[in-house]
């Protein structure tokens, strides 16, 4: 496993370089977070994903070229795209660039004999603090090494001598043992060689082997068991890689192929809990456990399952449903298709708008709202007409201090004339209604009343307008209620000077550029 970290830059292009590998048929984005909307669109562009990073990584001028990009591939196909997708959070998590808000892209790269990842986010962190690049390769290194338990070798031994605590009848088997660590094995005279990353990083004497062997541990109380699991986890695995990774993840089980990597004749099964090997052909005869499904089958099979999701929870979110189809086939909802590889197959238009509407209210849940004029400032941001399905919660004391303090030190810095641009080059929308003004933060994700936390709101009533402002107070907002019994947010039909006007701080009253990120992708 190796990752490397390449140039940086103060337009993104690494974004250009895989999208355009994307366009080819040669990538596919596997993830992308903390982009905001952009997140819920099937319509962003290689611009857009671009401009949102610049955006972003203005909360810190100082930095000239704040993008991070990182490639982290393996040998082969040892690896799958999800694993080293799991891999690569891992890998930003103990880099310290994985905190929340952190946008992230990680595209799959299937080009190569190589699996490999691209990485890009921005050197920035959310609270504007550059994150720490000191000897950034050496750790990257060091990171990735003890990701992948194997500290340039500083393991072996200990490996070794766990390996000869096994249960094996034959050298075959001990080998078997060490390449399901991650080791290469080669027999030299009396010598086993033992390889990792292409290096001999050790050597054991054939004789010591020969003294520790054991009669293997009486598996007939779990053979059925294993074969059962062996044949469910096939039919959800797109390969052998794919099947063994699962096993060893649920079950501490490990798959060891012999022969060729694409046309094994045999395998051997290293049950880890029980420190013991047998022989594959005595559970599944290795034909039958490399019947893999066609992408046909599978895409059918998925489809049904969206389907019969959607009529236990009607309200079924694209991150709820991809849990269980990776889960049972290994495969996703992508940009209104279910994606297995570089196959796609596309889903009915009825079922996509019913993914984006719920997904979309699920991210404007997740801003927290208490009351019903939160909620019914959340639905006209959000577009939507149904108002229904936002529903009341508490808000986080934590949360709501970081927020709250966030805005009162813009604005403690701010003065008549920027404070409308600093509020919208940091994510903050501000709604009046009344004497009442509300906040919504896109970056810590919250609304909240900003009159009940105290601020000092002068420099608003400075900035919009002491007159406006008297006349709402002698006329406050009162929520019109439908005959359903939703309220909703009334706004008269006349100029700026309406007493009920709703009034944006942010946003230059332009509702629509708000909605689709125009103004956030500078």
């Amino acid at each position: 496993m190796i990752a490397t970290i390449l140039v940086s830059s103060s337009t993104f292009h690494a974004v250009e370089y895989n999208q355009q590998k994307v366009s080819e048929g040669k990538a596919e984005l596997l993830e992308m977070s903390n982009f905001n909307l952009l997140s819920l669109s099937d319509s962003y562009t290689t611009r857009n994903l671009q401009d949102y990073l610049m955006d972003y990584s203005r909360r810190n001028t100082r930095i000239k070229n704040p993008q991070f990009h990182v490639v982290i591939s393996c040998e082969g196909r040892a690896y799958s795209f999800p694993e080293l997708v799991g891999i690569a959070h891992q890998y930003l998590h103990d880099m310290g660039y994985d905190q929340e808000g952190q946008p992230l892209l990680i595209y799959g790269h299937h080009d190569t004999d190589n699996n490999h990842i691209h990485i890009i986010t921005s050197r920035i962190a959310p609270d504007g603090h550059k994150i720490n690049h000191n000897q950034e390769k050496r750790r990257s290194l060091s990171i990735i090494n003890h990701i992948m338990d194997k500290k340039e070798g500083e393991n072996i031994s200990e490996d070794v001598a766990k390996a000869l605590s096994y249960h094996f009848e034959s050298e075959g088997q001990f080998r078997a043992i060490l390449e399901s660590e991650g080791y290469e094995c080669y027999g030299d005279g009396d010598t086993l060689e033992i390889k990792f990353g292409g290096n001999i990083i050790d050597q054991i004497k054939l004789s010591i082997i020969e003294k520790k062997k054991s009669p293997a541990v009486n598996f007939d109380d779990k053979r059925k068991r294993i074969r059962a699991f062996l044949l469910k986890y096939r039919d959800f695995s797109a390969n052998k890689e794919e099947l063994n990774a699962q096993m060893h993840k649920l079950f501490g089980i490990s798959l060891v192929f012999i022969g060729k990597k694409d046309f094994p004749y045999g395998y051997i099964i290293v049950d880890h809990n029980r420190k013991s090997v047998m022989k594959g052909s005595t559970v599944v005869p290795i034909k039958q456990l490399l019947q893999f499904r066609s992408a046909e089958d599978r895409f059918e099979d998925a489809e049904k399952m969206v389907e019969s999701m959607f009529q236990d929870n009607n309200r079924l979110t694209t991150r709820e449903l991809n849990t269980k189809l990776r889960w049972q086939f290994g495969t996703k909802v992508f940009k209104g298709a279910i994606t297995w590889g570089s196959q796609t197959h596309h889903l009915s238009e009825d079922v996509i708008k019913k993914l984006q509407a719920n997904d979309k209210l699920a991210w404007l849940q997740s801003f927290r709202p208490s009351s019903d004029l939160e909620c019914a400032i959340l639905y006209r941001f959000g577009k939507i007409k149904d108002r229904q399905g936002l529903t009341k919660q508490e808000k986080k004391e934590g949360s709501l201090k970081k927020a709250v303090g966030r805005v009162k030190s813009i604005m403690d810095k701010s003065t008549s004339k920027n404070l409308r641009d600093r509020f919208f080059e940091t994510g903050i929308r501000i709604y009046r209604f009344g004497d009442q003004y509300y906040c919504l933060d896109l970056q810590d994700r919250l609304i909240f009343c900003m009159n009940e936390q105290k601020l000092d709101l002068k420099l608003l009533h400075r900035v919009y307008g002491k007159s406006n402002i008297k006349r709402m107070q002698q006329k406050p907002y009162t929520p019109h209620v439908k005959r359903n019994g939703v309220k909703q947010i009334t706004t008269q039909s006349g100029g700026s000077r309406d007493e009920n006007r709703e009034f944006e701080v942010g946003s230059h009253g332009n509702y629509d550029e708000i909605d689709n990120e125009k103004k956030l992708q500078r």
